[in-house]
This record gives C-alpha cells, structure tokens and sequence, in this order.
C-alpha cells in the first residue's frame, strides 16, 4: 500500500449531507420533555412503539397538599431544564439566530428563579440555588432535605 493510500478498498466511499436545522414551531416544555425535543419539526419518529404502561412504584397514598406542590415544582424545573438543554444544542449551530437567543435568556432566568423558590420552600437542589435563594449565609444548606432521588418529589 502507497503512502496516499488510506483505504484498501477499490470502491469509492459516499459522501453524507444532513440539512441544516431551521426554527420552527416549539412545544410546551411539558409536552417537549415528553416527546425528548422542544422542536415539533425534529419530532420524526421512526416507529410507533406501543406506549405500554409505567413499570414505577408509587405510594400507597395519595400525596398531601404540599408534596403535590413540591412535585408540581419539581415538573417546572425538569421541563424549563429540559427545554434549555435543547434550546443550547440548537444555538451550538445557529448562535445568532433571532428567536433562539432572547428565549434561552428567558428560560435560564426562568430556572433560576425556579429553582430559588424550590430551594426557599424546601432544599437547594444546586449549589448556585443556595445563594439565589437568599438562604443563610452561615450555614452550608446543600446537604439539607431530601434530593428527589431521596424521596424529596415521589
């Protein structure tokens, strides 16, 4: 084998295109986190799948009024996440897109200021979210409560 030659194979390899996303139309960010994309044009699917039912244990009684809050709190701040997590993966490639940019402004306010309430009300669930909050100064909160993987949010 010469020194130009990279490949032993007399056949020419093919060469792929892949068109470049354009905005379109968003979900909600509790319909985007379900269907696993903000972006309804991306929602292609290559089989319908049975959707089956939930294989997850739930409590044998019903959640009292402020557990209900805290998942409903809880919800908020996995789809704005969600949403801002997709939204970043958009603007990796389209970094001055009009639309793209003032809403990621938004929602990552939006989290903050959610996840400061969620902290005030019940524990920090990040680092940042302890000083967002205004929660003491003297006291390291991080470890306080149950993370949702804890128990916090059943």
């Amino acid at each position: 084998m010469s020194e130009k030659t990279c490949c032993t194979c007399p056949e020419t390899l093919a060469m792929a295109s892949v068109p470049m996303q354009e905005w379109c139309e968003l979900y909600d960010w509790d319909t985007a986190l379900k269907e696993g994309t903000i972006f309804t044009c991306l929602n292609l699917p290559i089989y319908f799948a049975d959707k089956g039912s939930s294989t997850l244990e739930t409590s044998s009684s019903a959640p009292g009024p402020v557990q209900h809050e805290r998942e409903n709190l809880m919800g908020r701040i996995e789809a704005i996440s969600f949403a801002i997590n997709d939204l970043t993966l958009y603007l990796d490639t389209h970094p001055c897109c009009p639309d793209g940019t003032p809403l990621f402004y938004q929602l990552s306010k939006e989290r903050m200021d959610l996840l400061a309430e969620y902290a005030s009300k019940y524990n920090p669930l990040t680092q940042l979210s302890m000083v967002t909050a205004g929660l003491s100064q003297n006291d390291y909160a991080w470890a306080d409560g149950p993370m949702p993987w804890e128990g916090g949010c059943i």
